[in-house]
């Protein structure tokens, strides 16, 4: 019985895997198509006090569709500041022309010490970019043109609201204690504000400065309680600092760049001895639970 059901969420995998591939068509064709014609585009810039920064981070095995996710990220109709894309020193030279070619498009290509895998792409800003807005994206996701207009349509003002278009809604059992991982309501389309909201950052959430605990930087400490769940450790960071998360937007479907041929944080994140509910284990350890309603 066991075997068939694996076989069953196999193949259900499979399936979903298969349907999504028009829609990577199609998103590919809109960026090539809007690229061509990106000086023709509508724009308007962004009203917030400070600077607003658009980060991400990336890797080898994601390179060869980066552009496209760094395209469609340069062709929103809200102009930003800057588009950061924060690499590790030791893979700049592995970046394929068609990536640095967006330099000269308005892309920021930051270079770090050391190798922080997911974290990249919000902490070395943090440092660097105390007194902005940050805004996190994923390497391997097609943004449409009003992603990041209908992110920020969500921000009322103020450090203690973290705004993001995708969450999941963490369950909690009869003693009031988080249920695992997989029990949580995935994708959820309850809004907030709501403390039991668990934003996915690559899909788009929005850190005003401010907003996050002051162990948010702190390497050595990250990477000891939750190595793999960026979205864990921020999620914390956030409940320490008394921040709720507010969720906006339309809940759109995720178009994703079939590109990966590495282990995704999606596969580790499952893994008992370094999952998610191990690493929200070493959380609830160090920094106790947050308060839920």
């Amino acid at each position: 019985m066991a075997f068939l059901t694996t076989l069953k969420r196999h193949f259900q995998r499979k399936l979903k895997s298969l349907r999504g591939v028009p829609l990577q068509y199609t998103a590919h064709s809109r960026v090539i198509k809007q690229w061509a014609n990106r000086d023709s585009l509508d724009k308007c810039r962004h009203n917030l006090n400070s600077e607003l920064i658009v980060n991400l981070t990336s890797y080898p095995p994601r390179f060869a569709t980066l552009h496209l996710t760094l395209k469609s990220l340069l062709l929103q109709n809200v102009i930003v500041d800057k588009v950061v894309l924060w690499l590790y020193k030791n893979d700049y030279q592995q970046l394929p022309s068609d990536v640095l070619a967006l330099e000269q498009h308005g892309l920021t290509i930051e270079l770090v010490e050391q190798d922080i895998k997911s974290y990249k792409k919000l902490i070395p800003a943090l440092l660097q970019y105390p007194e902005a807005y940050h805004v996190t994206a994923d390497d391997d996701i097609y943004y449409r043109n009003d992603w990041l207009a209908e992110l920020l349509a969500g921000y009322r003002g103020g450090k203690h609201e973290i705004v993001c278009l995708r969450a999941h809604y963490i369950t909690l059992d009869n003693q009031g204690y988080v249920q695992p991982y997989r029990f949580w309501q995935a994708k959820t389309e309850q809004r907030g504000p709501d403390n039991r909201l668990f934003f996915t950052s690559g899909a788009g959430a929005l850190f005003p400065p401010g907003s996050l605990h002051q162990d948010v930087t702190d390497v050595a400490k990250f990477c000891r309680l939750s190595p793999h769940g960026d979205d864990i450790w921020l999620y914390w960071m956030a409940a320490l600092n008394n921040c709720a998360i507010h969720r906006t937007g339309s809940n759109k479907k995720l178009i994703v760049w079939k590109s990966s041929k590495s282990v995704s944080l999606w596969q580790l994140n499952k893994r008992p001895d370094s999952g998610n509910d191990f690493q929200i284990n070493n959380m609830i350890q160090e920094y106790g639970m947050p308060e839920m309603n």
